[in-house]
């Protein structure tokens, strides 16, 4: 068997106590960096105590360990992000072989695929996996606003790497340089993602359902809560998010329909949006690991 970590980043509580508990129990260790001046990457107070309140509550098993220190980076934000990530991996054992890097906004439907592709990533020479998400644009009364394809169809992204060999050293946030394998939705050649050439480096293989992908609660959020996530967040210096949040993300529910190319870094990585019915989007795992962890997770969108 594997031996499995996994760290959790101590500033995003929206999705936490529904996400964590989702892998939780495959885990050998579990690393928690935690902020002691209770500071973001660009300077901004995090909900630091908070998260790591919620990843005591979670840790039945007493696996946790806490890695404190400061991170912040206002020249730099993705610099002081990347240096908090490789703090935590740095603190596994010698014993673990495979660390998860998921986003406490991050849903994994199906813990063991993705356990089955660390197993093909060995046998390929990858120390890397990156797996495909699906990403929530917007909360509406009935559901989601879903980023999709040209076509309207669901479109998956590979933001960087879910998980990483014990010992990897980060290039920029997630990501990492070297053999790392990307696993496709089997079916799938309409995402953006896909149709981009692989990068060096990249191993392509299409071995995923579209049940196995993550479902990333990228800003279906409250006001407040997206508005705090672009002030914290390791691109604050690079798009006016301001004038983005009000006059794309505020008004989606209504201009959804008109709206094309909407990333706000990389527009046309989201090519369109589409609603979808939150029990459609967030089914629960398979196995019944994390029983109400989808229920959990849309709870918590609400607040």
């Amino acid at each position: 068997m594997t031996r499995l970590g996994a760290y959790v980043l101590p500033g995003d509580l929206v999705w936490l106590a529904g996400t964590l508990p989702a892998y939780y129990p495959y885990l050998d260790e579990l690393v928690v960096p935690f902020p002691t001046d209770g500071l973001g990457w660009s300077g901004q107070r995090v909900p630091a105590a908070a998260c790591l309140a919620a990843v005591r509550r979670a840790d039945v098993r007493g696996i946790l360990r806490v890695v404190r220190g400061t991170w912040r980076d206002v020249d730099d934000p993705l610099r002081g992000e990347t240096a908090q990530r490789q703090a935590a991996l740095d603190a596994f054992s010698p014993d673990v072989e495979w660390v998860l890097q998921l986003d406490g906004d991050e849903l994994l439907p199906r813990p063991d695929a993705l356990l089955d592709a660390l197993a093909l990533a060995d046998e390929r020479g990858c120390r890397a996996v990156e797996w495909p998400m699906r990403v929530l644009f917007r909360r509406t009364r009935r559901g989601f606003l879903e980023v999709t394809t040209a076509a309207g169809t669901p479109a998956y992204e590979y933001p960087g790497p879910v998980a990483v060999r014990r010992g990897t050293t980060l290039a920029s946030a997630r990501r990492v340089d070297g053999p790392r394998l990307r696993v496709l939705v089997a079916g799938d050649t309409t995402s953006p993602a896909v149709l981009r050439a692989p990068e060096p480096g990249e191993v392509r293989v299409a071995a995923a359902d579209p049940a196995d992908a993550i479902v990333h609660n990228s800003w279906a959020r409250s006001l407040a809560q997206v508005r705090a996530k672009v002030r914290g967040w390791g691109h604050a210096r690079d798009v006016s998010a301001a004038r983005y949040v009000w006059l794309v993300w505020w008004p989606a529910p209504v201009t959804w329909r008109l709206l094309r190319d909407l990333h706000p870094l990389f527009g046309a990585v989201w090519p369109r949006l589409r609603p979808v019915a939150a029990a459609t989007l967030l089914p629960r795992p398979a196995g019944g690991t994390a029983a109400g962890t989808a229920a959990g997770a849309t709870a918590v969108s609400r607040a």
